[in-house]
């Protein structure tokens, strides 16, 4: 199962994070999409802090993905939390 959070440069970073560490903890891998440079750098940042705020170990992948916005092809980074299990 997977969580998918749209992240904007709006994006409260510990809100994020903890959306992130409780569906860890709920078993759900986690889906972060971000489009533009502000968006992404909320998005690592709360990656960086989910990290500092819990004990769960967990391995992060990152991709780009291509969306259409208003007839307008974009990129966007995706990133993808999974939980490490012992």
């Amino acid at each position: 199962m997977e969580k998918t959070f749209k992240v904007s440069s709006y994006s409260k970073v510990k809100a994020l994070s903890v959306a992130i560490v409780k569906s860890l903890a709920e078993d759900y891998d986690v889906r972060l999409d971000a489009i533009g440079a502000g968006a992404v750098n909320q998005a690592v940042k709360a990656v960086a802090a989910a990290k500092q705020m819990t004990d769960i170990s967990f391995l992060s992948d990152i991709d780009f993905f291509d969306v259409s916005i208003n007839g307008e092809q974009k990129s966007g980074i995706k990133i993808t939390i999974k939980k490490l299990h012992p």
